[in-house]
């Protein structure tokens, strides 16, 4: 639940790369996380329930926030805009700025529109925390207000691995548009390595494999 960013991908891949992780009924949640992918209603919904009261604190918006969420105040008479004007409890916070970072893993852009429809935010609610993450140095990128477009930078090649986000609409996704074809490659290579090692453990927790002591990576 801590604010997504560089802190947390540490922890996450540290207790990733932890054998008795696996274990836990979490730890489905946890590789996704690990592995930036998009999390779905489906999946935060049983991870809530393993929450502690505290975990699920409410949190208040602030004027400030609330004053620039209602910028695109416009958009919200569509009904298919979520009239949400931010997160209203700590998990809800924590899975949208996480759902956000992880977008910028896989698109190059996405307009404010289809922000709010990932997050389920309004487009200047989306807006507005993507530019509080972007001033703390949690996400790299810039905001084009006249276009209302978020620009993402250096996603695709400074972590282990990607998730998809499949019917957003509103968004470009990212090509190789220059990064050298050794990074690249490399990049793949990781990505591959990664999807096999949760799928590994997904076959020993099964019991459709055996683990063994001389297993590597």
């Amino acid at each position: 639940l801590a604010p997504a960013g560089p802190n947390r991908s540490r922890v996450l891949g540290s207790l990733y790369r932890d054998e008795r992780v696996a274990e836990l009924s979490t730890y489905n949640i946890l590789s996704k996380m690990f592995l930036d992918h998009i999390l779905r209603p489906a999946e935060i919904k049983s991870f809530e329930e393993t929450l502690k009261p505290h975990q699920l604190a409410k949190i208040a918006i602030s004027s400030n926030d609330r004053l620039a969420s209602a910028a695109n105040e416009e958009e919200t008479s569509d009904s298919s805009v979520s009239t949400r004007t931010g997160p209203s409890t700590v998990l809800d916070r924590a899975v949208m700025e996480h759902n956000l970072l992880a977008s910028s893993k896989i698109y190059n852009n996405i307009t404010f529109r289809g922000l709010g429809a990932l997050l389920d935010l309004t487009p200047g609610a989306a807006e507005t925390m993507a530019r509080k993450m972007i001033e703390q140095g949690r996400l790299r990128g810039s905001i084009d207000q006249v276009d209302k477009i978020i620009w993402f930078e250096g996603s695709r090649e400074d972590d282990d691995a990607q998730g998809k986000a499949g019917g957003l609409g509103d968004v470009e996704e990212a090509e190789d548009t220059g990064a050298p074809f050794t990074k690249h490659w490399d990049m793949q290579i990781r990505t591959t390595a990664a999807n096999v090692e949760v799928m590994v453990q997904h076959l020993v927790e099964r019991g459709l494999v055996k683990a063994t002591a001389t297993m590597s990576h």
